[in-house]
């Protein structure tokens, strides 16, 4: 009987919980904690611990990759008040702005808390900063506030107390500026217009008339000549040093090997002596192989330059005297 009175009272239970789960569906899925991924959790966690060991930049930028995952209130809430406590204010009250313009309306005690604490803390960052409202001209392509890029739509922007400039560029070069003066807790209206060219600026900034290219003119013998005799002699001349330094290179050797046969003693005068010539030949041999090394590179590079001349004759050739020689200008 007992077992038969239990069973009729789990059947009556069972009828009103399918009774109110049919009557309050929204209510128990409204309840529900949104649902986040794992990654978005693991950063919240992180960010929570940050946050009690004080590490404020940490929690901070936690909180930034968690609201670029997710565009969540209660992450732009959270950047706002570290914003705030890093002494970011301008940021801070964007922020907490959206926040608040974001946030529901409470429907309970924690959340009607919750909501007079941000409403508070937006106020108190509004009286430490200054608001522009700039209303740009029509065709603006970017809008800068000191040199940073805010929305073309213009707007509320939250600057410091202070002195701005406000510059406004058009699709087709045109330019406005403003300077305004704004007050900590005060905002201030900037209202640009691009200025009507005058007829003198409208001349500077038409195209210059193009120049027609001039004719090919036919090479000169004369630059063709020089150039070809002087890359052979500076060629003959890296050479022929070379050669030179090759010699010395030889000699060196020779006396070298003249000091370590054994037959000269260290006491003996002329072991000095061939050792002071060995030093001597070895000093001209490097430098006759560098003066010709430099030698063959710029006779070379002037023969290239005259081929290039030969070749691909584009203008002309314009030699001009100066104080210390002249100077050759090729015209291409």
């Amino acid at each position: 009987m007992c077992a038969s009175t239990r069973l009729v009272h789990l059947r009556q239970v069972a009828a009103v919980a399918v009774v109110l789960a049919s009557t309050f569906p929204l209510q128990a899925a409204a309840a529900d904690p949104p649902s986040r991924s794992r990654e978005v959790q693991e950063l919240i966690d992180e960010a929570e611990k940050a946050a009690k060991r004080l590490e404020l930049d940490r929690a901070r930028e936690l909180w930034a990759q968690i609201y670029t995952l997710e565009h969540s209130t209660m992450a732009l809430c959270q950047l706002g008040q570290f914003d705030r406590r890093l002494g970011r204010l301008e940021e801070a009250a964007e922020e907490l702005s959206k926040c608040v313009e974001q946030m529901p309306a409470p429907t309970d005690g924690l959340e009607r808390r919750r909501y007079e604490v941000r409403h508070a803390d937006l106020a108190a960052v509004r009286q430490r900063v200054a608001e522009l409202h700039v209303s740009p001209p029509p065709g603006t392509a970017r809008l800068l506030v000191d040199g940073k890029q805010v929305s073309t739509g213009g707007g509320r922007v939250f600057v410091a107390p202070g002195q701005h400039e406000v510059t406004a560029m058009g699709k087709q070069g045109q330019v406005a500026h403003a300077l305004v003066q704004v007050a900590a807790g005060k905002s201030a209206h900037v209202s640009l217009a691009f200025e009507t060219p005058t007829p003198s600026a409208a001349r500077a900034l038409a195209p210059a008339p193009v120049t027609p290219a001039p004719a090919h003119s036919r090479p000169n013998p004369w630059i063709i000549g020089t150039g070809a005799a002087a890359s052979a002699v500076l060629l003959g001349a890296g050479v022929a040093l070379h050669l030179t330094g090759d010699a010395a290179e030889s000699e060196v050797d020779a006396k070298v090997a003249r000091l370590s046969d054994g037959t000269l003693l260290p006491s003996d005068l002329q072991l000095r002596q061939i050792y002071e010539e060995a030093n001597a030949a070895n000093v001209r041999a490097g430098v006759m192989h560098g003066i010709g090394s430099a030698a063959l590179i710029a006779g070379a590079a002037l023969g290239v330059a005259t081929v290039v001349y030969v070749v691909f004759p584009r203008g002309k050739a314009e030699i001009r005297p100066r104080t210390a020689g002249a100077e050759v200008k090729l015209v291409w």
